[in-house]
C-alpha cells in the first residue's frame, strides 16, 4: 500500500479496494474437464431428443404428425390382374355410368381369367375366425368399406340389402362379405356402425371382417385395395372394389362400386341407380350359382 493510501486509511477509517485483486481472489477456476463434460452432456441430450423422436415416430405418433398422407396398402398386383405400380396417395372413385345403362354396365362388371381367389383369414363380427376357404360351396360377394361407415358404406349397404332381396331363395347360396378398410378402427367390436347403422346385422348371409392392421393390410393388398390416411385431419380414403368368387373358390368377376360425396363427406346415390346396381350384383351372383361364368 502506498503512503497516500495509508494516509487515506487513517483519515477515513476505510481501506481502498484493489478491484483487480478482488476479482482474482473471488473467482474460482473451473477445471477444463468440467467444461468438457458439460459440452458432452448437452450433446448427449440433443442426440437423445432426436433418438426419442425417431422412436415415437416408429410407434406411430411422430409419423402421424409429420406425414400428410400415408398409403397403407394397395401397392401390389390387384386380385383382378390389373397392372401393378405405385399406389396413389388418394384413391380416385369410379366414374358413375349413364343412368339408363344396363345392370352389368352400372356395376362395371368385368369377367376375369379364372384363378383361385386370394386368401382371406380374419375375424367375423362375433370375433370368430373366418377364412375364405371355409366358405367354399357358396358364391362369395366380397367388398370393402369402413367399420365406422363414414365412406361409401351407406350406399353399398343399401345395394347389398337390395341385392339380397332380389336373390330370393338363391340367397342361401350367396354370402356377402365386407372387409374393414379403417386402419384407425381395427378392434373386434361385435356391433360396429357398419352393421348397426345399416341394418346389415339383420342379414343372415352377411359377414363383416376385421382383424389386426397387419392382417387387414395383407387382404387389402391381395385384392388391390389402396387405403390412404390423411394424418392432418384423420380422413381415410380408399378405392372401391367388389369381387365375385364362385363356389369352387375361383375369382370370376369384379365390379366397381361408386357413390356421390358431398362437401360434408356424406355419400349418397339416387335410389334408381342403387336399385340397378343391386340388380347387377344379384344377376352376377346368380350366374355363378348356376355355373354360367
Amino acid at each position: 500500500m502506498t503512503e497516500s493510501d495509508r494516509a487515506t486509511v487513517f483519515a477515513t477509517g476505510m481501506a481502498t479496494i484493489d478491484r483487480a485483486a478482488a476479482l482474482r481472489a473471488g473467482s474460482v477456476p473451473v477445471p477444463r474437464k468440467v467444461i468438457l463434460w458439460i459440452i458432452v452432456g448437452f450433446a448427449v441430450l440433443g442426440l437423445g431428443g432426436i433418438v426419442a423422436e425417431k422412436l415415437i415416430g416408429n410407434a406411430g405418433v411422430g409419423a402421424l404428425i409429420s406425414t400428410p398422407v400415408t398409403t397403407l396398402a394397395g401397392t401390389g398386383t390387384p386380385a383382378s390382374g390389373a397392372s401393378s405400380g405405385t399406389a396413389p396417395s388418394a384413391p380416385v372413385p369410379a366414374n358413375a355410368p349413364a343412368i339408363n345403362a344396363s345392370p352389368s354396365a352400372v356395376i362395371g362388371l368385368t369377367h376375369l381369367a379364372s384363378k383361385p381367389a386370394p386368401a382371406v383369414s380374419l375375424q367375423n363380427q362375433a370375433g370368430a375366425p373366418w377364412t375364405l376357404a371355409d366358405d367354399k360351396g357358396k358364391v362369395v360377394v366380397l367388398t370393402f368399406f369402413n367399420a365406422e361407415c363414414d365412406d361409401i358404406c351407406p350406399v353399398l349397404a343399401q345395394e347389398i340389402t337390395e341385392a339380397d332381396r332380389l336373390l330370393g331363395a338363391r340367397r342361401d347360396d350367396v354370402d356377402f362379405v365386407v372387409v374393414n378398410t379403417d386402419p384407425l378402427e381395427t378392434s373386434l367390436a361385435p356391433t360396429p356402425p357398419a352393421l348397426t347403422q345399416t341394418g346389415l346385422a339383420g342379414l343372415p348371409n352377411f359377414t363383416f371382417l376385421d382383424g389386426s392392421l397387419t392382417d387387414l393390410s395383407g387382404v387389402w393388398k391381395r385384392y388391390g385395395v389402396t387405403v390412404a390416411l390423411d394424418n392432418t385431419n384423420r380422413v381415410i380414403t380408399h378405392n372401391d372394389v367388389m369381387d365375385f368368387i364362385n363356389p369352387a373358390g375361383a375369382l370370376k368377376l369384379s365390379a366397381s362400386p361408386f357413390a356421390n360425396e358431398n362437401t360434408l363427406g356424406i355419400y349418397s346415390l339416387q335410389p334408381a341407380i342403387i336399385h340397378t346396381f343391386a340388380q347387377g350384383v344379384a344377376n352376377s351372383a346368380t350366374s355363378l350359382v348356376h355355373g354360367a361364368s
